[in-house]
């Protein structure tokens, strides 16, 4: 009880701060005048134009392999019922000393318990299946869709693929994996695997007052986020490009959850927190694959002086408020050698949040940083929705 009250409490006290200083802000922006600074209006080089074409890619998420232990597996089960006669007696022994996670010799004060049991246990047995492959999947299709500029091919639009081509799909092997995604039609085919599921359990120890309420406190948060069932996992992520057949992206992450602090193994517990462990570790690949799959657009409006603006995406883009916008500037260079023109592209470096005010194709910005750098800000200036960072520190302990 002790633990999770502390739990509670560190999440409550950090929860509370976190809301009040990372709140997207609230803005009326109708109510903001149009300067004349607000007004003016990008030229885009020739060389530059191809940058503002934004496409939808088509992506399937394929089910992952796992290659840990925990498949399909078959538990033991008993219910007993009956009458135990008990007889317990003390003494001190050396030889071998054995415990959940520890294991030696020494000498230890014992304590031998004789029990004389009649009655009924029933035993019966029970099958399990962890769908370990299907999980990942799920986890990552969830993420994907959330990035926004993803149209994601559903599970029975795959087995629809293959059942009309008679198609065996072997996801070991990326030929294969490559062949399904041409009759699919995708652009992009995200497969994986699980590679481990480790369990491991770290004894209670008894808490210590120290006389501090911090000191305490910091006690039983640690206790809290390392004993029992340390169950860590780690999978390994791949985009792959269709038209070329090349990995784009290979990227392993990893999890960790507590699975329980009782030092009897239960498989069901450790799969359920490999489980969430798996679904907060795909975290980490959203940094990667916003950067392919990032929503594009331009500035419509501004207003206020250059302190907000009116953006082309919105909530089907996966925009939402708090988010952050970054903004570019465009110029055509000219190589010195070769005499091609090139587009170079540049951040500008302001800060631009997403306010309450998201509609379904737009939203509206606050535009923070120096004058100078929002001078160049003008309608039509190309935004992209910024990458997405991967897991916290609290995803991380927790």
């Amino acid at each position: 009880m002790k633990r999770y009250f502390f739990q509670f409490f560190l999440l409550t006290v950090i929860t509370f701060f976190f809301t009040i200083s990372c709140a997207p802000p609230k803005l009326d922006p109708l109510s903001m005048q149009i300067k004349q600074e607000d007004q003016e209006q990008v030229v885009i080089p020739d060389a530059c134009k191809s940058q503002y074409k934004s496409k939808i890619y088509r992506v399937a998420v394929v089910p992952f392999l796992n290659n840990t232990i925990y498949g399909e597996m078959t538990v033991r089960n008993s219910q007993i019922e009956g009458r135990a006669d008990i007889n317990r007696r003390q003494a001190g022994a050396a030889g071998v000393i054995v415990g959940p996670g520890a294991a030696g010799l020494g000498y230890a004060g014992a304590s031998r318990t004789d029990i004389k049991y009649s009655g009924n246990v029933n035993t019966f047995m029970r099958q399990i299946a962890p769908k370990i492959g299907e999980f990942a999947q799920s986890a990552v299709e969830n993420t994907i869709v959330n990035l926004g500029g993803v149209d994601v091919f559903t599970r029975s639009q795959m087995q629809n693929v293959l059942d009309e081509q008679n198609f065996q799909m072997n996801l070991a092997d990326q030929n294969t994996v490559v062949k399904f995604g041409k009759l699919a039609g995708v652009d992009y085919i995200i497969s994986g695997s699980v590679d481990y599921i480790n369990a491991r359990y770290i004894p209670q120890t008894k808490f210590k007052d120290t006389g501090n309420a911090w000191l305490n406190l910091t006690q039983a948060v640690a206790k809290s986020m390392t004993e029992g069932w340390n169950v860590t996992t780690e999978m390994t992520i791949q985009l792959i490009d269709v038209a070329t057949g090349q990995v784009l992206v290979s990227k392993k992450v990893r999890g960790r959850e507590l699975g329980g602090v009782q030092p009897a193994f239960n498989p069901e517990l450790i799969i359920s927190a490999a489980k969430k462990a798996m679904g907060e570790s795909v975290t980490d690949i959203k940094s990667v694959f916003s950067e392919i799959f990032n929503a594009r657009g331009y500035i419509n409006q501004l207003r206020g002086g250059k302190s907000v603006a009116l953006i082309s995406i919105g909530k089907s883009d996966g925009i939402k408020p708090g988010d952050t916008v970054e903004a570019y500037q465009f110029a055509a260079i000219k190589d010195f050698m070769t005499g091609e023109v090139e587009c170079y592209k540049s951040t500008i470096p302001v800060n631009m949040i997403v306010t309450n005010q998201v509609n379904q194709n737009s939203a509206w910005v606050i535009i923070k940083g120096n004058e100078s750098a929002k001078s160049r800000l003008k309608v039509g200036t190309l935004v992209e929705k910024a990458p997405y960072e991967g897991q916290g520190l609290l995803d991380k302990l927790y």
